[in-house]
């Protein structure tokens, strides 16, 4: 899994309020419009096809920054932390 830093400038907020909740299901907020995702190849694609549906290709845009784990690991806040890389993996055994 990659960390990815998605950002997202929707114009119509129809669209905005459908492009939120399709980022939700893939990663953690971290402001209004910024998520930090960690994504396998296949939910990279998965989001990015459902997000692709969404919005106005000549009005908007949604940005898949990729982080490496080094990059990922050294990410700095003032205020509020956010959570530690690979906090949130986890794994089903059954």
């Amino acid at each position: 899994m990659d960390t990815y830093l998605v950002g997202y400038s929707i114009a119509d907020p129809k669209q905005l309020r459908k492009v939120a909740p399709g980022c939700e299901d893939f990663g953690l907020r971290n402001r209004f419009a910024v998520f930090f995702c960690r994504l396998s190849m296949t939910d990279l694609v998965r989001l990015r096809s459902r997000l692709y549906d969404i919005v106005d290709q000549d009005k908007d845009q949604v940005l898949f920054a990729p982080l490496c784990k080094r990059c990922a690991g050294r990410i700095e806040t003032i205020g509020r932390p956010i959570e530690p890389h690979g906090a949130r993996d986890a794994v089903i055994v059954r």
